[in-house]
């Protein structure tokens, strides 16, 4: 089965609905009088971290299946940027990059505000070295480039592109090497409980409902939640405004179930949306700004460190008066990041700003004046706008106004904007996944509200919360459900 991001898109839209109508997963269930199918792991979910899992059990010697509400493996880990932050891969070192899990443990914290778990962030760190030593030397995947983006001042985030195609590879050696089952279109409904443990889950395959049990544990590896309204204004009203992206898959199934057994959740209050999605439908962002762009509202002025995470850019363009603000970038940018970025440029290298004429999606001007017209911008304002920063940038080589000195958090020196044709790219958030979730701890272990583990209950990726705090480093959600979908496979094949 190929993963491709159209068939995802477009069955997450088909089945939307009937997922958003489903009923509520928050009541206990008890073991049946019999078991429809015995398994040693139940995974819930077949993305990235669903699958990993899957991996780690079946090398194990365990007996897993995984069960998938869509028609197919991938969930947001297929659509994703597909970018796997890892340091001090072998990757780097040919590279020259010098990395350390000393300085990607530093800065994972320090971009979460030091609110994430310092135990779950080395976890993790520790993890994905193992995990990506399965995706170089056994799958034989190779990252497209190696990134700094958002939150690191080396380049650390290894661009797997598209990440279907290593979705795809994941799942066909789960499925055809290691002989591991999917029941698709099978959305687990509850977690059943029986002499003080989880010991299945109650699913159902359309019209038919299945008890499946779990000699040794469930892992919930189901997503986020930002597709279901009821949660997101529960937990961040603020985030229920915004336009949600990514899988529609992602409602919260798994963090219900959990809760109906008392599973503590985390960092529900830091659910942020990504900056960088235009106003159509194109279901990308592009970071221009991590190449030198500026970001400016409609006044044609900056209100924001442009180097900071996408996540604390979204904070700072919701707080502006208008629906969407601009990346302002000139042919020098423009080329850097087709260059550094292929997923971008699908976006900026195409025949219409490549003969310097207005995209559907962006506007493209001989001059700022020009530009800033074409897109609503007050004009003389934007001009002194982009003098300030020149002159900042030439004169001491960091912006005065908002203190931007890199490009990205640290790394790279901030560009002018001199060379034309210039380009306005209207920008908006959008909550591509909430970063939040179940309370696990180092072992993957689902905890509860006394702070002690749920027996026989396990959670990774988009479904936990924990690992980044306050705001995120590019590279580390697709990371963590990686990561922490092996912990949580090798602490059941060991119990």
């Amino acid at each position: 089965m190929k993963l491709t991001r159209r068939n995802i898109l477009k069955t997450s839209v088909l089945s939307g609905a009937a997922i958003l109508a489903g009923t509520s997963q928050a009541t206990p269930v008890n073991a049946p009088a019999k078991w429809d199918a015995t398994y040693d792991v139940v995974i819930i979910g077949a993305g990235g971290g669903g699958m990993m899992a899957a991996h780690y059990a079946a090398e194990k010697g365990l007996k897993p299946v995984v069960l998938e509400k869509l028609a197919f493996p991938g969930g947001s880990s297929a659509v994703c940027g597909g970018q796997l932050s890892i340091a001090d891969s072998p990757i780097q070192r040919e590279k020259g990059i010098k990395d350390s899990e000393e300085l990607f443990k530093k800065e994972m914290l320090k971009v979460g505000q030091n609110k994430n778990d310092p135990a779950l962030v080395e976890a993790h760190i520790k993890s994905i070295r193992e995990v990506f030593n399965f995706i170089h030397n056994t799958l034989g995947a190779r990252p497209k480039s190696v990134n700094a983006v958002s939150g690191m001042s080396v380049p650390r985030a290894h661009l797997y592109y598209p990440p279907s195609k290593l979705l795809t590879q994941i799942f066909t050696y789960v499925k055809d090497q290691q002989g591991v089952p999917f029941l698709f279109n099978t959305p687990a409904e509850r977690l059943i409980w029986d002499e003080g443990r989880i010991v299945g889950v109650r699913a159902r395959k359309g019209s038919e409902v299945l008890y499946i049990r779990a000699l040794k544990g469930v892992i919930i590896a189901s997503g986020g939640f930002q597709y279901s309204k009821e949660l997101m204004e529960k937990y961040n009203p603020l985030m229920a405004k915004v336009t949600p992206a990514g899988c529609k898959g992602n409602t919260g199934d798994g963090l219900k179930m959990a809760q109906a057994y008392g599973a503590d959740v985390l960092d529900t209050n830091y659910i942020k949306a990504t900056f960088g999605y235009q106003l159509g439908n194109y279901p990308d962002s592009v970071h221009c700004y991590y190449a030198g762009a500026i970001i400016v509202n409609h006044e044609g002025k900056r209100f924001v460190n442009e180097s900071k995470s996408y996540k604390l850019l979204s904070d700072a363009a919701l707080a502006q008066p208008d629906e969407y603000t601009f990346q302002l970038f000139d042919e020098n940018i423009r080329n850097r990041r087709i260059k550094e970025h292929p997923r971008n440029a699908m976006v900026l290298n195409n025949e219409f700003l490549n003969a310097g004429k207005d995209a559907p999606f962006c506007f493209c001007g001989a001059t700022l004046e020009e530009v800033a017209k074409k897109a609503g911008v007050n004009v003389e304002n934007l001009k002194e706008t982009v003098a300030k920063y020149n002159s900042d940038i030439e004169m001491n080589g960091k912006d005065s106004v908002f203190g931007r000195d890199s490009l990205t958090s640290g790394f790279g020196k901030p560009l002018k904007i001199e060379k034309g044709p210039f380009f306005l790219y209207p920008t908006k958030p959008r909550c591509i996944a909430t970063y939040c979730g179940l309370r696990i701890d180092a072992n993957a272990r689902v905890i509860d509200v006394f702070g002690e583990a749920i027996p026989g209950l396990y959670a990774c990726g988009e479904a936990t919360g924990g690992v980044h705090g306050a705001a995120y480093m590019t590279g580390t959600a697709l990371g963590k459900a990686f990561s922490f979908g092996r912990l949580a496979a090798l602490d059941i094949a060991n119990s």
